[in-house]
């Protein structure tokens, strides 16, 4: 999720506040990421979310939305699984931007032609479209779903269309970099840049309850050098991907054993600011369990705990055992990480 400069500031602004947690003052995540549910119709082949079968409670999660609308959070991500499988997704939507709250939804873009209108009128603020290859013979592979590529790209261009010109929503593209499509990670910027209004690529990685791989080839050690080059290409030609956070890419692919300090660097501005909670209601930090549920205690309740902290400081003192690498929507770089490491030793 790449945001405008305005909606960095209002985020910046809620995480200024959100730090006088470490001297005391009880606050609220300035974000929230709330996967609706974690059911998907694809079946692609590095994901098993469309293995899960449980039903969509759609009353409980209009009373979540309540819940969030009412707290002063400032962004909340709807994700999935497939967010649009969720019916009430419409009124789920309208409930947090009548509140004031920075909608952002994430998507595989299969359904979102036939979406495109009401996201238009309730001014939801992102969407964000996964896509997996540069054309459709490499994406309907990995995706499994013969014809996807080129109804994702419909769905993009009746939502730029319908939108007035800078209006919202934003439409940005994120593609997963695995070794399927490695070799075409360049082209796939290119194809999108004149497509989306923002791409962003992430690794594959193994992130119980937050990305399910399936069977997806993993990397080898002779892939090093091809990834690399491929990410020093893009980064001449799409200033936007030339920094740290691009350029560590082979490190964690390849060196994951050295990320156990610097990821929780590069995460700890998103994961201090940033509430997960789960389809079922389960909270977490990122990964992490807070042994609480938004469906039997507050937002306020659950954000002030000393599970929270105690997980912080479990973080800066022995780093992440197994991290992923998600762009940080705080900041791209580790400086701010770290300083907030020193803030959580000296005060958290």
């Amino acid at each position: 999720m790449r945001l405008s400069r305005r909606d960095r500031l209002a985020l910046y602004t809620k995480a200024a506040h959100n730090a006088l947690g470490l001297v005391g003052r009880e606050t609220y995540p300035p974000a929230i990421i709330w996967v609706l549910t974690q059911r998907c119709f694809y079946r692609c082949v590095h994901c098993d979310s469309w293995m899960d079968q449980r039903p969509i409670d759609g009353a409980a999660l209009l009373a979540i939305a309540d819940e969030l609308a009412a707290v002063p959070t400032k962004i909340v991500a709807l994700s999935g699984g497939e967010p649009f499988m969720v019916k009430c997704l419409p009124e789920i939507a309208t409930r947090l931007k009548r509140a004031g709250k920075l909608v952002t939804i994430n998507t595989n873009g299969h359904l979102l032609e036939e979406h495109a209108d009401w996201l238009v009128a309730e001014g939801v603020d992102h969407v964000q479209v996964s896509v997996d290859g540069h054309d459709a013979e490499l994406h309907d592979c990995i995706r499994r779903q013969p014809g996807s590529f080129d109804r994702i790209l419909r769905g993009i261009e009746s939502l730029r269309t319908k939108r007035r010109r800078g209006a919202k929503p934003r439409v940005s593209v994120c593609g997963v970099l695995m070794k399927e499509n490695a070799a075409h990670l360049v082209d796939f910027v290119d194809r999108f840049a004149a497509v989306a209004d923002a791409v962003e690529v992430q690794p594959l990685h193994d992130s119980p309850g937050l990305l399910a791989t399936s069977a997806s080839a993993p990397f080898s050690a002779a892939d090093r050098e091809a990834v690399t080059d491929q990410i020093a290409s893009l980064a001449a030609r799409h200033p936007a991907f030339a920094n740290e956070y691009y350029r560590s890419f082979p490190r964690f692919l390849f060196e994951p054993e050295s990320m156990q300090h610097f990821a929780v660097d590069h995460c700890l501005p998103m994961i201090f600011n940033t509430l997960t909670i789960r389809e079922d209601g389960a909270c977490r930090i990122c990964r992490y369990p807070l042994g609480a549920n938004i469906l039997t205690a507050s937002v306020r309740e659950i954000w002030n705990s000393p599970a929270r902290w105690e997980l912080y400081r479990t973080l800066v003192r022995d780093g992440c055992s197994a991290p992923c690498w998600t762009r940080c929507h705080m900041h791209p770089s580790v400086a701010p990480g770290r300083v907030l490491k020193k803030a959580v030793e000296l005060l958290g």
